[in-house]
């Protein structure tokens, strides 16, 4: 058995207090009648209430929530097959997220225009499925692919420069694990690059080309000016002027068979680089086989309203003896 939302039944802890009050009940109604009158006029009142029925629908009340608790954590067993269909790209996202991406040669910061970017594209996109990678010394698979834009979007957005792992800039480390990331989903598709150009390893067009060898295309998206901007290194105070390197960049995106375009905050070549994919990739319809678990809630709600309804019929008067004729 499955329990999709297992912490709903740390409420199952409220039972034992309900117990517990259940049990006192008797006393509390006690002490509460003593305020309003004394103890001898109490047979008098409540003479026809009977405590064991009360204390019952109490009980039967009780478990009827336990029941409902499991509901709302949805209880699931046994399998059912779902067939599901998928007949757009895969799309995966690699970021550079390197010190020189807090360059502001574009504004706010190379990082954030990336980001926007990036938000932009995938609102444009027709049933596709998007991953992310972020990289700089080190590359971390982000969110894999997924259909879920809005979970997407939440990964991208929680991007920033501290989230790098290891200091630098390598791209041959975004491209490696890029190739994993679509092994992994058994799906060619479509690879965009964005960064700086910034490159300190020596194997990044050997690795573009491998990956245009499994018929993984690759895009580049520069972000920054040739000009430049300098940025200051937190951590020695060195400051150094960083520049978008085209050549970098535009060589990666040919050797991968895609195309290079140069971020602008008008953002048209988000427009240019969609089009171009969808002129040139084509979606293959998959079918896949999904072994689902099956929800099983509804038994225990209709346990839970079967313990309700009974409550509802018990009335909590003292059975009277019956009287003989005379």
């Amino acid at each position: 058995m499955n329990i999709h939302s297992v912490h709903l039944l740390w409420l199952l802890l409220l039972l034992p207090l309900f117990i517990r009050l259940l049990w006192r009940r008797d006393k509390r109604l006690d002490r509460r009648f003593k305020r309003f009158a004394e103890a001898r006029f109490r047979d008098f009142y409540l003479g026809d209430i009977s405590p064991f029925y009360s204390n019952l629908k109490l009980f039967l009340l009780i478990i009827a929530f336990g029941f409902l608790v499991f509901a709302l954590a949805r209880p699931q067993w046994d399998y059912r097959e779902k067939e599901v269909h998928n007949q757009g790209l895969d799309i995966l996202f690699a970021v550079d997220i390197s010190r020189s991406m807090e360059a502001t040669d574009i504004q706010p910061n190379r990082l954030m225009r990336s980001i926007l970017q990036i938000s932009s594209f995938v609102d444009k996109l027709k049933g596709d499925r998007v991953g992310l990678i972020s990289f700089a010394g080190a590359a971390t698979l982000e969110c894999p692919l997924t259909n879920d834009i809005e979970a997407f979007k939440m990964v991208l957005n929680s991007l920033d420069l501290e989230a790098a792992v290891r200091a630098g800039t390598e791209i041959s480390r975004a491209l490696t694990l890029a190739g994993r990331a679509f092994d992994a989903a058994a799906s060619e598709g479509v690879l965009i690059l964005i960064s700086d150009g910034e490159d300190l390893s020596s194997s990044s067009f050997q690795i573009a080309q491998e990956l245009a060898g499994k018929g993984i295309r690759i895009y580049t998206l520069g972000v920054g000016s040739e000009a430049g901007a300098f940025i200051r290194n937190p951590h020695t105070g060195e400051v150094r002027l960083s520049k978008l390197d085209i050549h970098t960049l535009r060589r990666i995106a040919t050797i991968g068979g895609g195309e290079f375009y140069h971020v602008t905050p008008s953002a048209q070549e988000i427009q240019l680089m969609l089009s171009h994919i969808y002129q040139s990739e084509k979606g293959e319809s998959q079918s896949r086989h999904l072994n689902l678990y099956k929800e099983q809630y509804h038994y225990f709600v209709l346990v839970a309203l079967l313990f309700i309804i009974l409550e509802s019929l018990i009335l909590p008067l003292k059975r009277k003896a019956p009287t003989g004729e005379k």
